[in-house]
């Protein structure tokens, strides 16, 4: 996840706007969260079970999503590099 996260902010530097490489690499990260609990419950449950825990998966993509541009901020005005 970290490594989607970081290609895609590499490849989206040159955006006027900061934030939109953040949330487009989070997303990304996410859904591969997402689809690889998906597919890992399938195997050991079955994959009628696994749909259930989908929506749960998604706040937690959501919420790291949050957390992880606040953090971002918040480093970026402490003047720790990221870069």
């Amino acid at each position: 996840m970290a490594l989607i996260a970081h290609v895609v902010l590499k490849l989206m530097k040159r955006s006027r706007y900061k934030l939109v490489p953040q949330l487009a690499g989070g997303i990304l990260a996410e859904v591969f969260m997402v689809v690889g609990y998906f597919v890992f419950e399938g195997f050991l449950y079955g994959f009628a079970p696994s749909l259930v825990n989908i929506p749960a998966n998604c706040v937690q993509g959501i919420a790291g999503i949050v957390i992880g541009v606040v953090l971002i901020k918040a480093f970026e005005k402490t003047g720790i590099g990221l870069d």
